[in-house]
């Protein structure tokens, strides 16, 4: 967005409007000119009347304090004021606020006794009336003319709203005053004149052209298409008027001397940013717009020294570059209070140049926020007049006769063609050739009939107008946006889920039924986050997607893993003094491959927790095996039983012994462990905290080939085996539970694992592993005698394939 600020009173000088503040307000939101306050120069100064110091005593009791008798009207009572200002004296013209009146901070002015002595009012500073921040020396001293007993606020202009408007960047052309006293002509005054500021001036002919003592050269005109120049001679750098000073002041700019607030005049009325050069300084009286050199050093105005490079357009002598063009004058040739001719430069610079200029020396100005958006170009010469006009008027002036105008690349308008049938179409209202036309006049687009189209020509101001849907978009804002009747799309589907987004509701649903909140993290993160977790070093998880424009380095590249925002999450709630905490997040991520190749992206799954304190396993492992329950209990949902654990690759943020590879019917699908200790102390996460990531596209597809059947609850009953091995302490307790599963059959209908042990009892090198079994028949009651059957088959396999033994009570 675009901050501007736009005097009501100013605005009246270029179009003779009759709406009233509040209603001007509304039409130029409704224009498109968002308002985004209104602010009343005079709040508070109502009351405020001009007055005369009449008189003036020493205070009887105060050193520092006098009593000066004020009248508001000739021949009037003396009303007597005890201040402390030093600059007080007989006859000055003074603003007073007298018994109750209120001032714009809020102060109640009231008769009080000041040691000893009667005060009846306030001679009042520019401070205390709002006009200014700082604190004034003393009272505010009014001219010798200023009418007594007559309205402050009226005797200083004061009686004046101030828009301040937020505008998108395709209404540049409104930040110039005659832009916005345009756009209220074009919509809503269209039989209203827009008043130019009439433009005149002398040019002395005693001065030799200006084409003999000033020479203009544009070795870039690409980038340059058009630069002018006049020369005003014999200035003198004073104050400016009082009437420039408050209009300025109004558009939030804040005065300097006479020149420089001329050319920001002309800037705010034109919207065409001008820079005055002291010509004296100025080599040869040659300018040269060209390239930077590489290395190329400035000084600009604010006094720092730039680093220039050869993308970038300078404007120099023979000698030096003396100005970044478009963005800021340099120090070495600025208008000083010594200066006496002023060379008045008015351009055209290309406006992605002047952008990546700004950007790389990181300076934002007035100048540079226009000419990045598009200036009006033919107004150059124009704009330029305007400012020599004032030169001779408000700095006695002489004008050297002519205006140099480089124009190396003719501005050619556009024209687009534009069918009335597709206007109607997209805008879904039955306007008549003869009401559009109308409606482009009002905008100043030129038209003209070819057979079923109109040819527009674009106007030099319209930068934002290429294509015919911008006309379009300009013809629903004149017709008005509310006269447009709002109709819902028709149609025949009704809107659902996909498969897709049902399943990974439900995986949610699931998980939360786990015990595992939901979060959502950035998709934008800091490429440090990777390196300080370790996460550079895994294959995937360092091939970063580059944001070109970063609005900082925490948000610098696409992520490629949820880890990072997972274990931030995590961090944060513990640094929060919180005991526990279980997330889990689905998202996209995004991995670079490379070639200039769009990014692939992937959907995961990913999750965390810590705080777990039932130590079921004796492992102190609980967040890991308590993270691994749930993850059990999702596939167990969704028909996925056949899902193990296998010893994980090296990953160096996950814990080296407590990590494992998630295999689910036979695919590896992601990975759990506890987060490396080291990173756990340095993120502030309790040792153990375990995490888990897995492609939810995978999860998705191995999920959609199952089926749902249903079956009657088996009538019989269930037999109870409880099982005992000892086995070498490298097996994974997994492989011998599948082992079980492999050698039982259909009979074997549960299997849990309900005990690890190792200890005293067990020789060293081994563990014992505990698990309860459950057979069941469908069609008829087990003996024992099968069971048994059973249970020995499956105790003779794992005392071959792993040579375990059966560990007795």
């Amino acid at each position: 967005m675009i901050n501007l600020q736009i005097s009501y009173n100013w605005l009246k000088r270029y179009i003779d409007i009759d709406f009233s503040p509040e209603d001007l307000s509304e039409k130029l939101t409704m224009a498109g000119l968002e308002v985004e306050a209104l602010e009343y120069l005079a709040q508070g100064l109502d009351d405020i009347i001009i007055a005369q110091i009449s008189e003036i005593k020493e205070h009887p009791n105060a050193d520092k304090l006098q009593i000066c008798y004020v009248k508001t009207e000739a021949g009037g009572e003396e009303i007597p004021v005890v201040t402390g200002a030093p600059n007080v004296a007989k006859g000055l013209k003074v603003p007073f606020a007298g018994v109750g009146r209120t001032l714009p901070g809020g102060m109640k002015i009231e008769e009080v006794e000041l040691r000893g002595e009667l005060s009846q009012g306030m001679i009042c500073s520019k401070d205390e009336l709002g006009l200014q921040e700082e604190r004034a020396a003393g009272i505010m001293v009014l001219d010798s003319d200023a009418p007594l007993g007559f309205s402050f606020k009226k005797y200083m202009k004061l009686d004046d709203y101030i828009y301040k408007l937020d505008l998108t960047p395709n209404y540049a052309r409104c930040l110039g005053m005659l832009g916005v006293a345009r756009e209220i002509k074009s919509l809503y005054a269209p039989e209203k004149k827009l008043i130019k500021p009439p433009i005149s001036f002398t040019e002395d002919q005693s001065e030799a052209h200006i084409s003999e003592q000033v020479e203009i050269d544009i070795e870039a005109p690409e980038l340059c298409p058009r630069y002018t120049a006049r020369l005003v001679k014999d200035v003198e750098i004073k104050e400016s008027p009082e009437w420039i000073q408050r209009r300025l002041k109004a558009a939030g700019i804040r005065p300097i001397n006479n020149v420089v607030d001329i050319t920001n005049f002309v800037l705010m009325e034109y919207n065409q940013p001008l820079h005055s050069f002291d010509y004296n300084k100025i080599n040869d009286g040659k300018i040269i717009v060209r390239r930077a050199e590489k290395g190329e050093k400035i000084t600009t105005l604010d006094e720092e020294q730039r680093l220039l490079d050869d993308e970038m357009l300078v404007i120099a002598d023979p000698k030096e570059a003396i100005a970044v063009a478009g963005v800021m004058g340099g120090f070495e040739s600025e208008v000083t209070s010594q200066t006496t001719d002023v060379l008045i430069e008015s351009a055209y610079f290309n406006p992605v140049s002047v952008r990546k200029t700004a950007k790389k020396l990181a300076m934002h100005s007035d100048a540079s926020h226009r000419f990045e958006r598009g200036v009006d170009i033919e107004k150059a010469v124009e704009a330029n007049n305007r400012a020599c006009q004032l030169l001779e008027k408000c700095a006695g002036g002489r004008v050297v006769p002519g205006v140099i105008d480089e124009y190396p690349r003719q501005y050619e308008a556009a024209v687009i063609e534009l069918d009335c049938e597709r206007v109607n179409e997209l805008l879904g209202v039955d306007l008549q050739e003869s009401k559009i036309i109308e409606i482009l006049k009002r905008l100043q687009f030129s038209v003209e009939k070819k057979e079923a189209e109109l040819l527009v020509t674009v106007p030099s101001f319209r930068t934002d107008v290429s294509r015919g849907a911008d006309l379009v978009e300009e013809i629903a804002r004149v017709y008005g946006y509310n006269e447009i009747e709002s109709s819902r799309p028709v149609s025949k589907q009704r809107g659902q889920r996909t498969a897709k987004q049902n399943f990974e509701k439900r995986v949610k649903e699931l998980l939360n039924s786990g015990g595992l909140d939901e979060v959502i993290t950035y998709s934008l993160q800091a490429k440090k986050s990777y390196q300080d977790l370790n996460l550079t070093e895994v294959e995937g998880f360092n091939q970063f997607v580059e944001i070109k424009n970063p609005l900082s380095a925490a948000f610098g590249i696409l992520r490629t893993t949820l880890l990072p925002g997972l274990i931030d999450v995590l961090a944060s709630n513990a640094r929060r003094q919180g005991a526990e905490m279980a997330v889990f997040e689905t998202g996209t991520v995004f991995r670079n491959v490379g070639a200039n190749k769009r990014p692939i992206e992937l959907n995961k799954l990913g999750g965390g927790l810590f705080g777990a304190e039932n130590n079921l396993w004796q492992q102190d492992a609980p967040n890991f095996y308590q993270l691994k329950g749930v993850l059990e209990m999702l596939f167990e949902h969704l028909q996925l039983s056949d899902f193990h654990l296998e010893f994980a690759e090296a990953r160096p943020y996950l814990h080296p012994g407590r990590k494992a590879e998630l295999i689910i019917e036979g695919q590896k699908l992601g990975f759990i462990g506890e987060i490396h200790p080291q990173l756990a102390e340095k993120n502030d996460l309790p040792q153990g905290a375990a995490i888990f990531e897995m492609d939810l596209d995978k999860l998705f597809a191995l999920s959609k080939a199952k089926s749902y059947h249903y079956q009657q609850i088996t009538k019989y009953p269930v037999l109870d085996r409880d099982l005992a091995v000892v086995i070498k302490e490298e097996i994974a307790v997994g492989e011998i539970l599948q082992a079980i599963k492999n050698a039982a059959g259909e009979m074997l209908k549960e299997i849990k694992l309900f005990d690890i042990y190792q200890g005293d009892q067990i020789k060293s090198g081994y563990k014992s592993a505990a698990f309860e079994l459950k057979f069941q028949a469908e069609d008829r009651t087990l003996r024992d005698e099968e069971v048994n059957e059973r249970f020995n088959k499956i105790v003779d396999h794992l005392s071959e394939q792993y040579s375990a033994e059966i560990r007795g009570n």
